[in-house]
């Protein structure tokens, strides 16, 4: 089974600061990867240069048996097959939650208006949004608004879906139904990277989970083994600090 992404010794620096310190990982296709760490270990910068929002400075990443950072490939019409979910949402005020959803497919995928329609509406009902389609969203709290993002990032059809911190942003009380919806995502076989805080998540709903330390994958195992029995001593500590 090939890889969705294969990530071979990717580094990335910001001026000395040595970021990502040669990476290597693999992503299966309807694996959920959590990758988990303390703020600065290099988690949603690994994350973002996975579609090329950071340029990395060295290593390869594979997609579609494609390397994104040889200059020859077409990076928008492989990026438009990556989802990407952010911290803050992301919206467009000047559009309602439907445009939102039509707008990526319309001009990237070049899908009619019905089509996007249809779309935006079937996604929408799939997390719990479709009665809100017309609204704007600054009328709806953090937790709807994350919600449309993540309808917006599947009407574009995506191989894997990346979220960064995904909940972060969000009132305590707002966390859970966004963690419902990505919850339904996993069972249904989406393939899925979440930088997260949300350790129950990574816990129970992850594939597979990498904790970051100061710019290197220091373990990479089950959830139950690292969350049960880790073998790093800063994973160790890492996790009874935040557990």
């Amino acid at each position: 089974m090939e890889p969705v992404i294969l990530i071979k010794n990717l580094r990335k620096s910001f001026s000395n600061n040595e970021v990502l310190k040669g990476i290597n990982l693999e992503i299966n296709p309807g694996e959920v990867l959590s990758i988990i760490g303390s703020s600065g270990s290099g988690k949603s910068t690994l994350l973002r240069c996975m579609n090329l929002l950071e340029q990395s400075d060295s290593g390869e990443i594979w997609f579609e048996n494609e390397n994104l950072v040889d200059n020859k490939v077409n990076l928008n019409r492989l990026r438009a097959k990556m989802g990407m979910v952010f911290q803050s949402f992301n919206l467009f005020n000047n559009l309602n939650v439907l445009q939102n959803c039509m707008l990526a497919p319309m001009k990237v995928l070049g899908v009619s208006k019905e089509e996007a329609i249809q779309t935006g509406l079937a996604n929408l009902e799939a997390v719990g949004m479709k009665e809100f389609a017309y609204q704007n969203p600054k009328q709806l709290s953090g937790g709807q608004k994350q919600r449309v993002a993540i309808a917006r990032a599947l009407c574009m059809n995506p191989e894997i879906l990346l979220f960064d911190e995904p909940t972060s942003a969000l009132d305590p009380e707002m966390v859970g139904e966004v963690l419902e919806v990505m919850k339904q995502l996993a069972n249904l076989g989406m393939t899925m990277v979440v930088v997260t805080h949300e350790m129950n998540f990574a816990r129970d709903v992850s594939t597979k989970v990498i904790f970051m330390d100061q710019g290197i994958v220091l373990e990479e195992n089950d959830p139950i083994s690292i969350f049960t029995n880790p073998k790093e001593e800063r994973t160790k500590a890492f996790l009874k600090r935040v557990l």
